[in-house]
């Protein structure tokens, strides 16, 4: 990857063009499902659980005991880290443009 070490701006400008294109649709099979069929997953969830309520299930008891002090001052803030030229020449790069509009040529004689 040449682009990517040496032109890092442009290879993220490609990324980003190609995430773009990307079409993403949502699917509920759930919907598609007649009846019948979803009585007979309810059906088979409900004797899953129940075949899993049946094993034995092993309890562990204690307390909890605070094994640290409480903070009493809020944690101070840091500031924002600068980006760096690698990370401006992307946003540079992949960000929209400006448009400028057109000059439009005046009508002769005005």
């Amino acid at each position: 990857m040449k682009v990517r070490r040496e032109q890092p701006a442009v290879y993220l400008r490609c990324l980003t063009l190609l995430v773009r294109e990307c079409k993403v649709e949502h699917n509920n099979a759930l919907k598609d499902l007649t009846d019948e069929q979803l009585e007979s997953m309810i059906e088979y969830i409900e004797t899953s659980l129940a075949a899993q309520a049946g094993r034995s299930v092993k309890l562990i008891e204690g307390t909890i005991e605070p094994t640290a002090l409480e903070a009493t001052a809020a944690p101070a803030l840091e500031p924002p880290k600068p980006k760096s030229r690698l990370m401006l020449a992307a946003d540079a790069a992949v960000r929209p443009r400006e448009r400028k509009p057109r000059k439009v040529p005046s009508p002769a004689g005005t």
